[in-house]
């Protein structure tokens, strides 16, 4: 029996209504694709897939046979060049994102921007993996205007895969950073593997956004064959700012290297935006850059801005009538943690609290993140409980819990009340069932 080819795969997924990885998600005329995980096998459900009306079933066990029934030698690898093979249609810009810290905000700065001139088609929410770039560009219609992929990873060698399966003809790395450094073996693995992006880029005459100062940035961007558009500095312009480091001091940004705001500013008056800190100044930067780039004008950027939303649980900011919570706990890493606990400092807050989670995938080095980010409080001079067993065993806090139940225990017997805070960990830490409680 000879397996179904790419092509053909493309005849079936045209016919369908959208792919599908999930039996929940069958109906009618989908094209269901039967991965398999550590617990579980999706070629056991091939069956219920096509008595719920899909179309078709792509599977790798040569045993299923029917109608519908569409084998081929590895369905991940089917489904990844399946994407890749749609995505040769689209003849817009495909624009690759990825980083340590800051994608999805980012991601979804830049999708609010470029959405004032193109209709964008963007990842949905992190589906940034080797599953989720192609179900992302599998989504996409081929008449969109723009693509906008988020690429995530925590080895080397799983950039250049997405990069294959995307080709992107434009990217951006939002930054290098202390993040799973147990899969890409330290900070130099993590150089090297995000810059895959730019190395793909460089090998197709790709062009990359480069912020000119990010010294890592600039040196890994410099590539034979790569088109580089530096921003971020007075030499390499659109230039953003704020005028004082208070909370909610007055943003502007130009395009002609001075700090002098652009007429875009009527009257000189300051963007109003719900974004704060360093680190998020940097994702606004780098938006603007990317609208200029893809001619948004001005106005339109500005608009974007100021009508732009934190992100669910990346920044969110929740009042729950007892307390202010900023809610960052969608993931963590000691880079991100260490911008985000000094944004917080800066913002000079009434009685301050961060709540730190354990930070997963650090391998070797979680005693020295851990330990990095309980310093970066205490310089700050925030108070700071800690939760989970990795803080606990190498960077004990002003107050320390083990677990989630056992901090959940003496918030319950003695709640703050008036503060504000902050709320940071990794995802397994699940941080924001706190807020109900604070």
């Amino acid at each position: 029996m000879k397996p179904v080819t790419t092509s053909a795969l493309l005849d079936w997924f045209d016919r369908s209504s959208g792919v599908t990885t999930d039996t929940r998600d069958c109906g009618p005329g989908k094209l269901f694709f039967a991965l398999k995980g550590e617990r579980f096998d999706g070629n056991a459900f091939a069956k219920d897939a096509l008595d719920a009306g899909c179309l078709g079933a792509v599977v790798d066990d040569a045993s299923l046979q029917g109608d519908g029934v569409l084998w081929v030698e590895d369905v991940l690898t089917a489904l990844q060049n399946l994407a890749h093979l749609h995505r040769s249609r689209f003849r817009g810009p495909v624009f690759g994102l990825t980083g340590s810290n800051g994608k999805t905000t980012t991601k979804e700065i830049l999708r609010a921007v470029l959405s004032r001139r193109f209709d964008v088609h963007a990842t949905a929410g992190n589906l940034n993996n080797h599953i989720g770039v192609p179900l992302t560009l599998l989504s996409m219609p081929v008449d969109v205007e723009f693509a906008l992929v988020e690429m995530g990873a925590n080895h080397q060698g799983e950039i250049a895969l997405l990069s294959r399966i995307a080709d992107p003809t434009h990217g951006m790395i939002t930054n290098v950073g202390l993040a799973h450094l147990e899969g890409f073996g330290g900070v130099e693995g993590v150089k090297k593997g995000k810059q895959e992006l730019y190395v793909h880029l460089a090998k197709n005459g790709g062009t990359a956004l480069v912020p000119a100062d990010d010294d890592a940035l600039m040196a890994l961007s410099t590539l034979d064959g790569l088109q580089r558009q530096l921003y971020r500095t007075a030499d390499h312009p659109p230039l953003l700012w704020r005028d004082g480091s208070a909370p909610g001091a007055p943003l502007f940004w130009s395009t002609d290297g001075t700090r002098q705001p652009g007429p875009w500013h009527p009257d000189g008056q300051p963007l109003s935006v719900q974004l704060e800190g360093p680190h998020q100044e940097a994702n606004m930067a780098a938006a603007v850059a990317a609208g200029l780039l893809f001619g948004v004008s001005e106005i339109d950027i500005c608009a974007a801005l100021q009508a732009f939303e934190p992100v669910k649980q990346r920044g969110e900011t929740v009042h729950t009538g007892n307390n202010t919570i900023i809610v960052d706990c969608y993931n963590a890493n000691p880079s991100s943690v260490e911008s985000t606990l000094r944004a917080f400092a800066a913002a000079r807050h009434d009685a301050p609290l961060a709540i730190l989670g354990d930070m997963m995938e650090l391998g070797n080095h979680a005693a020295q993140g851990h330990q990095l980010a309980r310093d970066v409080a205490r310089d700050c001079g925030i108070e700071c409980w800690v939760v989970g067993g990795l803080f606990s065993v190498h960077a004990p806090g002003d107050r320390t819990f083990h677990d989630l139940n056992e901090l959940l225990s003496a918030i319950e017997a003695d709640a703050p009340s008036g503060r504000t805070v902050l709320l940071k960990g990794s995802r397994s830490m699940q941080l924001e069932t706190l807020v109900p409680h604070l």
